[in-house]
């Protein structure tokens, strides 16, 4: 039995949220969803899959032919699929279609798991697993292999998660049994597949960096989030620990942890950070946390442990809208978590958002004095908001009628090219917030003090070659030319970083 993950192209991703200047400096993250689904295959079946992503060798439909040309056929091939993906999963889906008729094409990830009935449906694919799909999948090439590639209709029906077609054509679904999954008898994820170096995060430390999920669920109640109100379901420290070392021996000292808010079981973020320290593992790291669930003492221990950075979603700085939004949270409780993080000398990430219905150009712009004057974040990021599939804002918004029609559906249905995420806001089009969008992002990052602040910062010629990138995106023309004004003033980029840098320096210098 030959299995293949593959994570598809990045070509024909369907219109971002975020700012234009930060999509076009993608980050290269594994596929840990994946990753961790072909650990547990190997562990389970003993089947050494391959695994394929395109988007990191090149990331185009003629390296994907040529890939695809060296592998031996596989007999199962696991596709992920998100819904920003999806044209670029069907696309794929199409060509292994034509160059492995006989194989089995199973879609998982988190569209799957939004719309498993639909995606099904798709001629293109087989099977469709949902939740959390280790033990799904590792079930049903169990039965594939068992059966010569043809299952049995009364096995199918007990696997949960599961969706089909029958042998009519008819779509069949399992919705998802929780069979009280034990994440620490799930091995880390299989890194041992790919390889590290080609995986990267923007504003990293480091050239290679590497992702860690050290638990799943969020238990706020953000409407806008796909996740709001889901069990927290945690790896013991121990276990996180143990993938550390892992990775560390790989290479990689750079790490970003996924998890959606890793501070919800303040013992346990303590206990990773205590290991981290006591095993002397020598890493950087950044995580994710909301800013009701942070302390004095958990920042003091991730400050010990390598934490250089913690981004927070704080969305907005006019409470009415954080209310509408059920953040849980006020503008002065993000203040004293702000500034106990900068009290801790760990960098703060602001996620913030605009277009919020009834909030005002003018709540915009303070929002951006808020972020830079009160809260003094290091980093901002500006998204406009937007009603995602499923999520509690997208069915308020239908329910009121802001929303005319589930558009989201009937692209589940039938995914084409052209399909273009809305904002749908009735007091801004579209190019009005793309404009409103960039002003935010200028008025931050393009203030004199922030440049000259983040050029005394750089460390290294890398560093230094990716925030021109990103700077110049934002900012270009202007930030180009005072860029060139403050290395001049500093003595040039040598006395700025305090190493020599020779001309013909690069990137990975």
């Amino acid at each position: 039995m030959r299995v293949l993950f593959l994570v598809p192209p990045d070509t024909l991703s369907i219109e971002s949220s975020v700012p234009d200047q930060l999509e076009k400096r993608k980050e290269f993250r594994q596929r840990l969803g994946l990753l961790s689904v072909a650990a547990s295959l190997e562990k389970t079946t003993g089947i050494r899959p391959e695994f394929l992503d395109v988007s990191v060798l090149g990331n185009t439909y003629k390296i994907l032919e040529h890939e695809l040309e060296t592998l031996p056929a596989p007999d199962v091939i696991g596709l992920s699929v998100l819904t920003f993906n999806m044209l670029d999963a069907r696309m794929t889906a199409r060509i292994l279609r034509q160059r492995f008729p006989k194989a089995k094409i199973v879609a998982g990830g988190h569209h799957a798991t939004l719309y498993p009935r639909e995606t099904v449906g798709l001629p293109e694919m087989d099977f469709v697993v949902c939740g959390e799909g280790e033990r799904v999948f590792a079930r049903l090439v169990s039965e594939l292999g068992e059966t010569g590639m043809k299952p049995r209709a009364e096995v199918l029906d007990a696997i949960g998660g599961l969706g089909w077609k029958d042998a009519d054509g008819k779509v069949r679904f399992n919705p998802f049994k929780d069979e009280g999954v034990d994440f620490d008898a799930i091995p880390s994820p299989a890194h041992h597949l790919i390889d590290l170096t080609k995986y990267n995060n923007v504003l990293a430390r480091q050239a290679h960096t590497a992702s860690v999920q050290s638990s799943r669920g969020c238990p706020a109640a953000c409407t806008f989030c796909d996740i709001r109100k889901t069990k927290f379901r945690a790896r013991s420290p121990e276990n996180v620990v143990r993938e550390l070392e892992e990775l560390v021996k790989l290479g990689t000292r750079d790490f970003f942890f996924v998890d959606d808010t890793i501070t919800v079981d303040r013992r346990r973020v303590l206990r990773i950070c205590e290991l981290i320290i006591q095993r002397k593992l020598d890493i950087e790291f950044k995580v994710s946390s909301r800013t009701d669930m942070i302390s004095a003492d958990v920042l003091a221990a991730l400050k010990k442990a390598g934490c250089y950075r913690i981004h927070y979603g704080v969305e907005s700085a006019t409470d009415r809208l954080l209310k509408y939004l059920e953040k849980g949270s006020t503008a002065d409780r993000v203040k004293r978590a702000f500034k106990l993080t900068r009290e801790a000398g760990i960098q703060t990430y602001a996620y913030m958002m605009i277009g919020i219905p009834t909030e005002t150009r003018e709540e915009m712009f303070d929002s951006v004095d808020y972020v830079t004057k009160v809260l003094k974040a290091d980093y901002a990021q500006f998204s406009i908001l937007t009603p995602y599939p499923k999520t509690a804002l997208y069915e308020r918004m239908l329910q009121d009628g802001i929303v005319t029609e589930d558009y989201w559906q009937t692209f589940a249905e039938n995914p084409q090219e052209g399909f273009k995420v809305r904002f749908w806001n009735k007091d801004f089009s579209e190019q009005d917030l793309r404009e409103l969008q960039d002003e935010c992002m200028r008025r931050f990052y393009g203030r004199r003090d922030y440049i000259v602040q983040e050029l005394r910062r750089i460390r290294s010629v890398r560093e230094l070659a990716v925030k021109a990138r990103v700077g110049a995106r934002v900012l270009a023309p202007r930030v180009a030319r005072f860029m060139d004004k403050a290395l001049a003033r500093f003595g040039g980029p040598s006395k700025v970083l305090g190493i020599p840098v020779p001309a013909h320096a690069g990137p990975e210098s």
